[in-house]
């Protein structure tokens, strides 16, 4: 049996996320409280598997919140469950920074119900583990050189056997040739993004695209907490912004984020009438394929965690084009979905974890 806490002021809210979950996890013993003291006192009673929690709720704050429940059970996961407003996104991009595995949207109306519950069911049944992303068998594409670097063949049944040091620094030259970075990512994703740009070296000066599902307001609160605690120049992506060295652009949440050249200069592009692709606006096929089309061989592109299968497509089409594609391996993933579903399509070239990927990238 998992145990599952509810937090929320709102009796209505409470009551509608436990029968969402009640109905449909058949093994799910669920609690709730309306106050985050009501909520430390259950926890240190009963051990929590994972608590469902508001962001504004009285005495405290869900980010407060996360830190006592933490203490009593570091192996409580958390999800938060957010407002679709300014603060609500500045609060979850911090508390997904402080151990938070996600996030879900509070549903707008009745006819926003239906997606609520398919997310919270999908995204309960995942923390719970019902649904295992990351213990995925490895595929047979991927073979581990000398230097501990998985190399995946463009064929399933050809290894490309290389020499430690000549791969090395194939990698780190085919990087130094690369105009432009293009990363995708999803659950998981703001403390992985947090962890490379603030490690990254301080006179980096490849531009970096980066997809990070995320929905409107979310990705903008993201951009300045990152640029904050990295001191770096890192904003959401703007329409028609020339792409300039050194920048970190973040795509915007419900618009899709792609490139153009025009007369020897890169630009970036909103999309906003472009439907959804894989579910997601903006999407990291999107990103890719744009990428592919303007930038070819001078490019390195990137899929990290995430639930699902967006990117893989738009990378492969990268590494036809002979872009450097890496995946992020299973264990430095939170969900190993979407860069699974890249290596099992052939579109990763290496597999590395997040600080292999990091060193990489500071050997440029």
């Amino acid at each position: 049996m998992k145990r599952v806490l509810i937090v929320d002021d709102s009796e209505l809210m409470c009551e509608f996320i436990k029968n969402c979950i009640g109905k449909r996890i058949e093994d799910a013993v669920i609690f709730t409280a309306k106050n985050p003291l009501i909520a430390i006192r259950k926890a240190r009673t009963f051990k929590m598997d994972l608590a469902l929690i508001d962001f504004e709720m009285p005495f405290m704050n869900g980010l407060l919140l996360i830190d006592y429940l933490k203490e009593i059970n570091h192996f409580t996961r958390i999800i938060m469950v957010s407002a679709f407003t300014e603060p609500g996104a500045r609060i979850t991009v911090e508390a997904l920074s402080k151990g938070a595995l996600d996030y879900i949207l509070k549903p707008s109306g009745l006819e926003d119900a239906k997606r609520f519950e398919e997310e919270l069911v999908e995204k309960v049944k995942w923390a719970l583990g019902d649904v295992d992303y990351k213990k995925k068998k490895r595929v047979s594409k991927l073979d581990v050189e000398s230097n501990g670097v998985q190399v995946v063949s463009r064929a399933p049944s050809v290894v490309i056997p290389k020499p430690r040091i000549s791969k090395q620094d194939d990698l780190v030259q085919r990087v130094k040739n690369s105009e432009v970075i293009a990363i995708g990512i999803s659950t998981g994703g703001p403390p992985v993004l947090e962890k490379i740009f603030t490690n990254l070296k301080s006179d980096f000066k490849i531009p970096i695209l980066v997809v990070q599902h995320m929905p409107p307001t979310f990705t903008k609160a993201l951009a300045d907490r990152l640029a904050r605690i990295s001191k770096r120049e890192i904003k959401e992506a703007e329409d028609r912004e020339e792409i300039r060295q050194g920048v970190i652009y973040i795509a915007k949440g419900g618009v899709h984020l792609a490139v153009e050249r025009v007369l020897g200069r890169f630009y970036t592009r909103l999309l906003d009438n472009v439907e959804k692709v894989n579910s997601h606006k903006p999407s990291c096929d999107i990103l890719f394929s744009s990428v592919a089309e303007w930038y070819q061989d001078r490019a390195t592109g990137i899929i990290m965690t995430g639930m699902g299968c967006d990117g893989a497509q738009g990378l492969l089409e990268m590494r036809n084009q002979g872009a450097l594609t890496i995946a992020q391996d299973r264990e430095s993933c939170v969900v190993y979905g979407m860069p699974r579903v890249a290596v099992e399509k052939g579109a990763a070239e290496v597999v590395m974890s997040v600080d292999e990927i990091i060193k990489l990238l500071n050997s440029v």
